[in-house]
């Protein structure tokens, strides 16, 4: 008897084509361009490839930095170390679904159960005489055991080591505006020292500004351990053996990966067809189905006979069934209840950009307006506590203005590739 076997996961090149809701770019939208020399580069493997994280090069931005709500990068450092694998969002998708240690035990775990798949149906020794582990329903149940848990754990990693990024680039990017941010308070303590010097009422100034100056490198502090925490969890997820060096500025700017015009009820479609371990689900739920099918004459010996074992089998296939039946309907309400809250950041994050940008302009002017004031405006101006006091407060509303600018691009990204990572294109892509 010739037995058919059970196909492999499928390989990307020809799955690509399903991501029928995405952007015209196929799978993904690529948001850079990677070097392919620097990603095949020879001897790379664990331990023995080197990574910085770095963005494309981008025409400098023109004019002061917190006037802008869009972060670029400078010289990448793959420009100055032509051995470094630069890394963008793609690149850590991809590294973390080759080399993440955790996907990799996964990956393995479903290769020993085609291993012992194959044995079970080219064997010729009766079913009857083989330990449980090569019986061919038993192998093949456990087979799409393993490629669920496969599909589970790729899709947490990935979400997981996508997070991370953007952490790791919002913390750059906050620590940077904080040191730009610094200079405007220590520019208006030294005034205030001086006019401090001549007047001792205006001490209060001093001890005001200094404060807040204070605070602010409290802050940067906290901001740059939170990039290195950042970046050192990245390394562990994309499977690096050493902490990641550290990075220049990299670019945080709204990335689109999927196409929400489309109906949310399109897009739950695409993710109850092809979600994170629905297939491998129905695959099990189809297998053992079909295992109790067979079982017909077992039925029959358990009715008649009673025979324990006979009938505790069949029950347990059949129970096995119900679970595989509840978690593939657990799945599927996981998948409609996670696509519809990431369409909804999505669309909110969009307005919340806008606004924030819009924050950031005000309150840039509002700070150059007070500054000028401060600077060239009428003696009784330039020495009231009152201008001092307006003046510090348009920096802390500057720096308010581009934290929230900055959460809101970070969470925007975040659900653009949860919403890509649930409509299951990009897992089948990576596969």
């Amino acid at each position: 008897m010739i037995h058919a076997r059970l196909p492999r996961l499928p390989r990307l090149a020809s799955l690509c084509t399903a991501g029928v809701l995405l952007l015209p770019a196929g799978c993904v939208l690529p948001l850079t361009q990677v070097s392919q020399e620097a990603l095949t580069a020879p001897g790379a493997i664990p331990g023995e490839w080197k990574v910085r994280l770095v963005q494309p090069p981008t025409p400098p931005a023109k004019g002061n930095a917190l006037l802008r709500t869009s972060y670029h990068a400078g010289e990448p450092v793959a420009a100055v170390l032509p051995n470094v694998v630069a890394i963008d969002l793609d690149t850590v998708r991809r590294l973390a679904s080759e080399r993440n240690p955790q996907i990799l035990l996964a990956r393995e775990r479903v290769n020993e159960s085609q291993i012992a798949y194959d044995a079970a149906v080219n064997s010729c020794i009766p079913e009857f005489l083989r330990k449980d582990t090569f019986k061919r329903p038993v192998a093949e149940a456990l087979l799409w055991r393993r490629r669920a848990e496969l599909a589970k754990t790729q899709h947490e990693v990935l979400q997981d080591a996508a997070n991370t990024y953007f952490d790791w680039l919002t913390a750059r990017r906050g620590e940077a505006i904080s040191r730009d941010l610094e200079k405007y308070e220590e520019k208006l303590l030294n005034r205030a020292q001086r006019l401090a010097s001549g007047e001792k009422t205006a001490q209060v100034l001093v001890e005001g500004v200094q404060t807040a100056l204070n605070g602010r490198r409290q802050f940067m502090f906290k901001v740059h351990q939170q990039g290195e925490a950042a970046a050192a969890k990245l390394a562990y997820l994309l499977g690096a053996s050493e902490p990641l060096p550290t990075p220049v500025d990299g670019a945080l700017e709204p990335i689109d990966l999927v196409d929400v015009g489309v109906s949310v009820e399109m897009l739950v479609r695409q993710a109850l067809e092809n979600g994170p371990g629905v297939r491998e689900l129905q695959g099990l739920s189809a297998s053992i189905q079909k295992s109790i099918d067979e079982a017909r004459f077992a039925q029959c010996v358990c009715d008649r006979t009673g025979a324990a074992i006979i009938c505790g089998r069949l029950h347990m296939a059949q129970s096995q069934s119900q679970q595989a039946n509840f978690a593939l309907f657990d799945t599927q309400g996981k998948l409609r209840a996670g696509v519809e809250e990431a369409v909804s950041a999505i669309l909110s994050g969009r307005d919340q950009i806008t606004r924030g940008a819009s924050a950031i302009q005000h309150a840039a002017e509002t700070y150059r307006i007070m500054d000028l004031i401060l600077t060239e405006g009428a003696e009784a101006a330039r020495r009231s506590s009152s201008t001092y006091n307006a003046v510090l407060r348009s920096i802390q509303q500057l720096s308010q203005t581009h934290a929230n600018y900055l959460s809101a691009v970070s969470a925007y990204n975040k659900a653009q590739v949860r919403l890509l990572l649930l409509i299951g294109t990009n897992s089948t892509c990576l596969h």
